[in-house]
């Protein structure tokens, strides 16, 4: 068994609370029942985080599950498949992240045992973005029919925005791999591509139709 890393602790409740927060937020938009199941599922993904017991991480991916069926997906078995597939893996990539970026290594991000957790963490984070790029990429095939209309439909302009997000995410990722940590950067076009992909989630059929 690999050893741990004491430091490597990050506040994961503080996202919680973010998700819930946000759930909250977009019940008094857009309500519905699974809308509530998703914020329970954050509530108690929040509550077991605070309390220390190791059922955290099925609640998280209960409520990472659930949010399609609060989406565009949810007119179809296959796109609703799809996305659960997309966010789940999404989640995984953006979120270590995240997560990466909330750390504060005691030697800095060039010691060797900071190295050590990043080496760990991209092993899981190559197979989650290459599932999250494909997956994304039929998504965006299902709303868009032809590529003219990445550029003449507010939904595509959103996609051009989070594709140049992406992009710089992986940027990032190739100054993390040269030596070159930018943990801060890094968090910051995640959270764009975030913003973004719930902006697409949430109005994809209003974002489609105009112009």
């Amino acid at each position: 068994m690999r050893p741990r890393i004491a430091w490597a602790q990050p506040p994961m409740h503080i996202g919680f609370a973010v998700a819930v927060a946000g759930g909250v937020g977009l019940l008094f938009v857009e309500p519905s029942g699974i809308l509530v199941a998703r914020i329970a599922a954050e509530a108690l993904a929040l509550f077991f985080c605070l309390r220390g017991v190791p059922v955290v991480s099925f609640f998280a991916a209960l409520a990472v599950t659930l949010v399609p069926f609060t989406g565009h997906a949810s007119v179809g078995a296959g796109p609703v498949f799809l996305d659960i597939v997309h966010v789940l893996s999404a989640a995984i990539w953006a979120g270590g992240i995240l997560a990466l970026a909330s750390l504060r290594p005691p030697e800095g991000w060039t010691s060797t045992e900071a190295r050590t957790l990043v080496e760990r963490w991209e092993r899981v984070a190559v197979i989650a973005f290459v599932v999250t790029a494909l997956t994304g990429l039929l998504r965006a095939t299902e709303q868009l029919s032809e590529v003219g209309q990445l550029w003449t439909t507010s939904y595509g302009e959103v996609l051009a925005l989070k594709v140049v997000g992406v992009a710089a995410m992986l940027a990032v990722s190739v100054a993390w791999r040269s030596g070159r940590p930018l943990p801060r950067a890094d968090a910051l076009f995640t959270i764009l591509v975030i913003g973004l992909t719930a902006l697409l989630a949430a109005f994809p059929a209003q974002l489609v139709g105009l112009n």
